[in-house]
This record gives C-alpha cells, sequence and structure tokens, in this order.
C-alpha cells in the first residue's frame, strides 16, 4: 500500500506540471527495424457492435509538426489525442468512441502504461493553463492479434480509457473508415499531430500541426518499401517535404467527405532516410481492420 501511494502522489505531481518534452523520445517506426517483443496487457471480450456514433463523430471545430504543415487551430480536431507511454515515450492517436483510443500497435507493444491528453493542444503547457484538457492514465490496451514487428505488419492497437469520457466541444470521436471504404488513391488526405517538425528538430512540437497530402496506390508505395506494403497499409506522396514524423505515429490519417473527417489511416512508418526526402509515408488501413476494430470496442462501424 505505501508503493501505490508514493506512485499515486507523484502521477498526481506529474499531472500538476507541464510537461517536459525534453525528456520523451518519439516512439516511431522507420523501415527497417528490430523485432519487439508482442505484449498485451489484457484480452478483450468480443463485443456486439452498439455503441454508434455516427451522426456527430468527425466534426471540426474549424475549416489545418508534422513536416512541411502548419499548426492547427487550437482545439479544431477534437479527436486528436496526445500519448506519454512509460514516462518515456510519445505518440499520438485518436478517440473512437467515449471508452476507446486507437493508435498504432508500435506505440502500444510492450507499454506498461499511457498518460492520455484529450482536448490539449499544446502539450508543453500545464494542466491548468489549458482548461479544455483532460488527462487521465491507462493501463489497459490491446495490440492487433496478427501484430509482427518485423515486417511493420497489422500496425493497429486499442487502448481502453479507465471511465467513459465525457465529451465536450474540445473532445470528440472521429469517424471511422468502414470495411467498404474506397482505397482513396489520388485524394487528398488530412494528417495531425505533435511529430517532429523537421528532420533536423530535437523533439516534438509542443503544438498540435496538420498537413494535407496526396494518397497513392500501394503497387506505388511498394516500390519503395517492397513487400512490407500490404493490403493493410494505405500510403501518402510526401513530395515536398510533406509528411508525418517521428512522433506522429499512431495519430490518425483523415478523409473528409462534406466536412466530416472520416479516419482511413493510422501514422505506421517512413523511411529511414528522414521524413522531408519525399519519400512515401506508410499507414495502417483502418477499413481493412474495421471489423477487428468493431469486435473490440462495440463500435457501429
Amino acid at each position: 500500500m505505501k508503493v501505490l501511494a508514493i506512485v499515486l502522489v507523484a502521477f498526481v505531481v506529474a499531472q500538476a506540471a507541464a510537461w517536459d518534452l525534453s525528456k520523451y523520445q518519439p516512439r516511431s517506426v522507420l523501415f527497417p527495424r528490430a523485432p519487439t517483443k508482442n505484449t498485451n496487457s489484457f484480452v478483450p471480450v468480443k463485443r456486439s457492435p452498439t455503441v454508434d456514433t455516427r451522426g456527430f463523430c468527425g466534426q471540426a471545430k474549424s475549416a489545418s509538426r508534422i513536416v512541411g504543415g502548419t499548426e492547427a487551430v487550437p482545439n479544431s480536431l477534437p479527436w486528436q489525442v496526445a500519448l506519454f507511454i512509460d514516462d518515456k515515450y510519445f505518440c499520438g492517436g485518436s478517440l473512437i468512441s467515449n471508452e476507446w483510443v486507437m493508435t498504432a500497435a508500435h506505440c502500444a507493444d510492450g507499454a506498461v502504461f499511457f498518460n492520455i491528453l484529450l482536448g490539449s493542444h499544446n502539450v508543453r503547457l500545464a494542466a491548468a493553463d489549458e482548461p479544455t484538457r483532460v488527462e487521465v492514465t491507462s493501463f489497459d490496451y490491446t495490440v492487433h492479434p496478427d501484430w509482427a514487428s518485423l515486417r511493420i505488419r497489422n500496425d493497429v492497437a486499442l487502448i481502453k480509457l479507465p471511465a467513459p469520457i465525457e465529451f465536450t466541444p474540445e473532445i470528440q470521436p472521429i469517424c471511422m473508415a468502414p470495411s467498404t471504404e474506397p482505397d482513396h488513391v489520388g485524394d487528398i488526405l488530412h494528417n495531425s499531430g505533435w511529430g517532429k517538425p523537421s528532420d533536423a528538430a530535437a523533439g516534438i512540437s509542443p503544438t498540435l500541426n496538420e498537413v494535407y497530402m496526396p494518397c497513392m496506390s500501394n503497387d506505388e508505395c511498394a516500390a519503395y518499401f517492397g513487400n512490407t506494403i500490404q493490403p493493410g497499409n494505405i500510403c501518402t506522396d510526401t513530395t515536398g517535404g510533406h509528411s508525418a514524423c517521428n512522433g506522429d505515429s499512431g495519430g490518425p490519417l483523415s478523409y473528409i467527405n462534406g466536412g466530416v473527417y472520416n479516419q482511413v489511416g493510422i501514422v505506421s512508418f517512413g523511411s529511414s532516410a528522414g521524413c522531408e526526402v519525399g519519400y512515401p509515408a506508410a499507414y495502417t488501413r483502418v477499413s481493412y481492420y474495421a471489423d477487428w476494430i468493431s469486435s473490440v470496442t462495440g463500435l457501429v462501424i
């Protein structure tokens, strides 16, 4: 009990203070990478789809560091979450219901706990300086059962919040692409995150950034990454240095349809040559995993 009390006090102090970004490393995947251990903290019970967010999900609050992007309007992307992992690593994620956050498997694999910031724009600020922010800690998550770190396949994970979150104007879920979603080749897609704003940057961006990129075919993407690219991937053309980067991992790639943001991808990996060289950026294709996501979360997709 004394040990538990010490842990809880330390956590409360951490929550009251500003986040020191210098101590966190982006938990990112660059191609190729060494394998890691596949570890789940709990085994989810298969659920029937009963949670329906359609009709209010994906509603941005405005009509855009991500490399080559711009700072987002504060709280304009209310599903974007920041993940501080094991007090060591940083990733992005997306709120998909009042109980679940989605991220990349390589962000969650082997983790013990996640400090989750919802409704935040500047993650360097103390909680008191961002009244829209809600901070929670979760120990419960699952990575896809077929996650394979060596080839970066099935790179998707789900984190269960400790209690259902109350939606606010600054905290809302994003819509999920169904299994029937088109491939979006040639469409302009939207990506957001707190990742490095340049290859030369020392760390992640304190403020949320966003960028727009065209979707490319998997065949074109495979010309760079070989058979690492599978049907469960979706790729973007980063010509001109517009790309996701280290620290954006786990964040959402979206197709905007009639002003509604539909998440079609999860930031997964890029080239070891860097984020500004113009090589494709690879994402987990959400529609490919829609049935699994629904079975874990109970979300109607």
